[in-house]
């Protein structure tokens, strides 16, 4: 598996993400672009690359643009899912 770095706040490494390497506009490669929210899942990182993205979300992240309140309010709501599974709310 390809190193992707690590992630935000310690919470390992990044992995293939829930979307797969995307190429961003400057050339580079993202799989996981993540956030820190303090009432969040006890402030640990979430990922903002989630499957409920429209393409021009994700658009925006690449471009390192600010999440929009819909990118984030889907993010929290993809981590919360998967905390209720019992699931960490990264793919990896």
């Amino acid at each position: 598996m390809p190193d992707y770095g690590q992630r935000v706040g310690g919470a390992g490494k990044k992995g293939s993400g829930w979307l797969g390497p995307l190429k961003r506009p400057d050339g580079g490669v993202s799989t996981e672009i993540t956030m820190q929210f303090d009432d969040v899942l006890g402030g640990n990182p979430v990922p903002l690359l989630v499957p409920t993205l429209t393409p021009e979300e994700i658009a925006i992240l690449l471009s390192d643009g600010k999440p929009t309140n819909a990118i984030i309010r889907k993010a929290i709501d993809h981590a919360y899912m998967r905390d209720k599974q019992g699931l960490s709310p990264f793919k990896d």
